[in-house]
């Protein structure tokens, strides 16, 4: 059986020792736990830059050395110009002089001595750097109930076993709370949606609203069609995954399609993951991107922090933290902000959880000014960083 292309991406560079190869095994042992193939994480060295695919997320690792020889090491001006997140791993934390190329120097970085010293730690930080951990594997399912209730069940038990949080109208929303608020507010803190085309799906005023707010974002879109459906202009920004006949394993009494078979199912949650590598790309590199042109405009210098949090030195001498936070900021998140900042001993000048309204409800924006005036985490929309980065130099 083929290999299944890799997903995503950790470069390594620097001294590819033992520590490398920790790390690797690590991660994907880490992978295997999660339900997910264990080559879903491709390394690849500095020296085969060729190996890189430029459409997926990637993270880069420096494994410090003594004299560290920074013409060695091409690729990390290119990562730290595209405001990657880089992990810098050293012996002490005095030596990063010594064992980090200059450009790196900024950045904060992390003993990692074998053979257990912070090793789970950095496996840790990768997975949360493609947001892999359940917790952050949200995927919405857009379906008509009488058409296709049975095919968004076993997508829905599938999805769930692979690793990710899937909403679906029937199982996700409790009793006496507003389903439609709730619909949306899912949808917003989504990664992808699959959309079950059926012969009724675009009757539906609720499920028309739905792609249109998907392609709003860079919320990934799986236009599952079923037999006999087209596209349609309204879905020029899905991909399209044509159902088959010979793919269901079952059909209703009259003879139209009913079940999926396990195989076309299998091949749905691997579309499903390959389109979720590409969002979760797409939405933080919008947020980090747009951030530090924002600031660079201003003549702040900036760094991305192995965190994934972005720091920015403010005039006064005092360092700004950035938080760039995919999906809905939500009391629980801003508050892991927060302890994560602290962590690290920065945001001595504010802490930010940056965030894309776009798509977003007024109510929880509003929501969200009303927690400003508590938290000692602001919240910030990228539609106005600008003004506030102009604001904080004041």
């Amino acid at each position: 059986m083929p290999t299944e292309p890799a997903l995503y991406q950790v470069i390594m560079m620097g001294s590819l020792d033992e520590r490398a190869t920790r790390v690797r095994d690590l991660v994907q042992e880490r992978v295997r736990d999660l339900g997910l193939p264990a080559d879903t994480i491709k390394f690849v060295p500095e020296a085969t830059p060729e190996d890189l695919n430029s459409r997926l997320p990637a993270i880069g690792i420096f494994f410090g050395y003594a004299g560290v020889n920074a013409g060695a090491h091409p690729l990390v001006d290119k990562l730290v110009e595209d405001s990657s997140t880089i992990i810098s791993a050293v012996s002490s934390l005095k030596a990063v002089k010594d064992e980090i190329p200059e450009p790196l120097r900024h950045i904060n970085a992390i003993e990692l001595v074998a053979p257990d010293l912070n090793f789970d730690r950095v496996a840790s930080l990768v997975l949360e750097s493609f947001r892999l951990l359940r917790r952050e594997r949200r995927l919405f399912i857009s379906y008509k109930r009488d058409d296709s209730q049975a095919v968004a069940d076993q997508l829905y038990d599938a999805l769930d076993a692979r690793g990710f949080d899937v909403f679906i109208d029937t199982r996700s929303v409790p009793p006496a709370v507003d389903f439609q608020e709730e619909l949306w507010h899912r949808l917003s803190d989504s990664d992808v949606v699959i959309l079950i085309d059926t012969p009724g799906f675009r009757s539906s005023r609720w499920t028309t609203e739905e792609l249109a707010r998907a392609n709003a974002t860079n919320i990934q879109i799986l236009h599952l069609l079923w037999p006999g459906q087209v596209e349609d202009a309204a879905s020029a920004f899905s991909y399209f995954h044509f159902l088959e006949d010979r793919e269901f394993s079952s059909r209703n009494a009259d003879g139209s399609p009913l079940g999926l078979s396990d195989s076309a199912v299998d091949r749905i949650c691997r579309h499903a993951e390959q389109l979720r590598a590409r969002a979760i790309a797409a939405r933080y590199r919008y947020l980090v991107d747009s951030f530090c042109d924002a600031a660079r405009d201003q003549g702040l210098p900036v760094n991305v922090q192995p965190q994934r949090w972005i720091s920015v030195d403010l005039p006064s001498g005092k360092q700004l933290a950035a938080v760039p936070t995919i999906g809905t900021p939500t009391s629980d998140r801003i508050n892991a902000v927060f302890n994560a900042i602290s962590a690290a001993n920065g945001g001595s000048g504010g802490t930010w959880a940056l965030y894309d309204g776009r798509g977003m409800l007024g109510s929880w924006l509003s929501h969200l000014s009303w927690l400003d005036e508590y938290l000692p985490v602001k919240s910030v929309s990228m539609a106005r960083a600008d003004q506030a980065l102009k604001d904080s130099v004041r």
